[in-house]
């Protein structure tokens, strides 16, 4: 057998399983070690373990940089170990990836007092390592009347309302469609970039902003929603035509096994 052959066949059989169980290993090194040392050094990673951030693939290096799978280099410079940050530098600790968030928050009256106090930053509101999923949920008046009263914030809790209810209903039906065997990616990444344009604007906290916003992606939610009742009736149309199908394969034996029965009696092929 040709050598390709048998090394292809060794890594699809063999190699691909065993390489995806030593990359987990090393991927686990700073689980590993935080889990080991015990109480407040394993707090995070059970914090983390419930969070959207490991839903999501983020892992320990996302936020803090170094060489997961090296313990030797898990936490040196040289492998871009960043560890805790300060409390003043969390807004860009967390800017690297939530770029147009950060853009928003360093705007806002939050992001103005920070730059003074360091506070509120986004693990005020969001936590460090228990990181929750963005939803109107966090916004509640127990969170927001740590700091200050709960009417600005319900305001805008209430102008983000309509549009998240929205956002939820078509991301459902994006998720029928592509069940039933439909390209919806185009779908999704537009109901994706509505999503975080008005999530972005949330953290300017301004409701006439917001308002904007949601004037903008009202139009593209629309369009989404058009296209989508475009897909429901070509997903009826299908179900019909395989109604139909089986309707006629069910006739079509019921008729073969009646000519059976009438035609082709042995004793029905003597008769004049």
């Amino acid at each position: 057998m040709n050598l390709k052959i048998i090394a292809f066949l060794f890594i699809t059989l063999l190699g691909a399983p065993y390489i995806e169980e030593v990359q987990a290993q090393k991927e686990s090194v700073c689980v590993k070690c935080h889990s080991q040392l015990g109480g407040k050094f394993a707090e995070p990673v059970k914090l983390w373990n419930e969070s959207i951030h490991k839903e999501m693939g983020n892992n320990c290096d996302g936020c803090h940089g170094g060489d997961t799978t090296d313990p030797a280099r898990a936490m040196i410079k040289e492998s871009g170990f960043l560890g805790k940050p300060k409390i003043t530098e969390i807004p860009n600790f967390c800017g690297k990836c939530h770029v147009g968030v950060k853009e928003n928050y360093l705007k806002s009256a939050h992001g103005i007092i920070a730059a003074k106090t360091g506070a509120p930053n986004c693990t005020t509101c969001h936590n460090s390592h228990d990181v929750k999923k963005a939803s109107l949920e966090l916004i509640n008046e127990k969170n927001c009347t740590r700091c200050h009263t709960y009417e600005k914030p319900q305001k805008i809790k209430q102008a983000l309302s309509g549009s998240e209810t929205e956002i939820a209903r078509l991301a459902a039906q994006i998720k029928n469609a592509k069940g039933s065997s439909i390209d919806t990616r185009r779908l999704e990444e537009k109901l994706f970039a509505a999503r975080n344009a008005i999530h972005q604007a949330t953290h300017v906290l301004s409701v006439e902003k917001i308002n904007a916003i949601k004037a903008t992606t009202g139009k593209e939610l629309a369009e989404v929603d058009a296209s989508l009742k475009e897909i429901n009736k070509e997903i009826a149309k299908r179900k019909r035509i395989a109604i139909g199908v089986m309707i006629f394969c069910f006739a079509a034996a019921g008729v073969i096994l009646l000519y059976r029965k009438t035609f082709l009696k042995p004793e029905s092929w003597f008769k004049v």
